[in-house]
């Protein structure tokens, strides 16, 4: 039923089973020990015992992927991870991982991006987040193969991160003056950081002597990267905070601001803003005034200045561009 041979010294075993080919590692140099193997798998197969395994429980699988993620994802990836992976089994009627083929998840995305426009890049965060669910369960053995490992992504085309112009910047200010939400969106434009750091932001981590802020990680705080970083406090911001300085506590109140921000926004007359606008704003305008990308990176917290060239490096050429048409000659 099955086969032996030596690949590097290692015994491998191949074998046909349901119409398919396999070969897999017995991980032994022992000719015995492979040939008990070899035997071992060949009562498996002739009792058809060695699919059951792909027949497991969608929740056993993703339970035991959720608690080996624990520590090694944010809570909020965990949490969406799994929200997403549920929402699919759920929609699409699936309980065993062997109910799971592309044709369903074909159908499942078809649907989600005609009738609820899911964006192609948001339809490739689901397809990654599937199949990183299905490779765990193939390693620890859970189950034999990863059904839609074949499965290709969507070619969303190149899009580049919005931010706002000068012009702009002056209109969400004033839309905001007076409001609770002033002072971290004033945050955001003069520091680059994430809406969850700005309002993460406590008193002590604010250095008013040496005018800067440190965005920390650990316990609770824990930022993209998973690293501390140091970044500048501009003269214009700290203007603002000085005088509202405290021992202890967090800078801003973050009450309802996803509900008030949209409001500030059409106050503004600007379409679609979010706030994560003002991180792409200060990152671009940065570089558009000739600051280099490595900095940039560091100041935004990016795990590399790679993810910093893909999001802005087009403003670099652009800017290039612009400037060389001005030579006086």
């Amino acid at each position: 039923m099955s086969s032996l041979y030596r690949r590097n010294n290692i015994y491998w075993l191949s074998f046909r089973y349901h119409g398919r080919s396999y070969c897999i590692s017995l991980k032994t140099q022992d000719r015995s020990t492979a040939i008990y193997l070899k035997a071992k798998k060949d009562q498996e197969i002739a009792e058809d015992r060695y699919i059951l395994r792909q027949d497991a429980s969608c929740d056993k699988v993703l339970k035991e992927y959720m608690d080996a993620s624990q520590h090694r994802k944010t809570s909020k990836t965990n949490k969406n991870d799994e929200s997403r992976i549920k929402k699919f089994l759920k929609e699409s009627g699936i309980t065993r991982i062997n109910q799971i083929t592309e044709k369903r998840l074909q159908e499942y995305l078809n649907h989600r991006i005609n009738k609820d426009h899911l964006g192609l890049s948001s339809a490739n965060r689901l397809i990654a987040t599937f199949k990183a669910w299905l490779n765990f369960a193939v390693r620890r053995k859970l189950i034999l193969e990863n059904p839609i490992r074949y499965f290709k992504g969507y070619n969303p085309g190149e899009k580049h991160p919005k931010f706002l112009p000068l012009e702009d910047v002056p209109k969400i200010m004033e839309a905001a003056k007076g409001t609770r939400l002033y002072l971290p969106i004033l945050a955001g434009l003069y520091t680059g950081m994430r809406v969850e750091e700005v309002y993460r932001l406590e008193w002590q981590d604010i250095d008013f002597k040496n005018s800067s802020i440190t965005v920390k990680h650990g316990g609770e705080v824990i930022t993209k990267s998973k690293k501390e970083r140091t970044i500048p406090l501009p003269e214009k911001l700290k203007q603002h905070l000085l005088p509202l300085k405290k021992e202890s506590g967090r800078c801003f109140d973050s009450t309802n601001y996803k509900h008030e921000f949209p409001k500030i926004a059409v106050a503004a007359k600007l379409k679609n803003v979010t706030f994560q606008y003002f991180r792409h704003t200060y990152a671009s305008h940065l570089i558009m005034n000739n600051v280099d990308l490595y900095t940039v990176s560091q100041l935004l917290g990016h795990s590399s200045v790679k993810v910093t060239e893909k999001h802005y490096a087009h403003l670099t050429k652009d800017h290039k561009k612009a400037s060389v048409e001005k030579l006086p000659y």
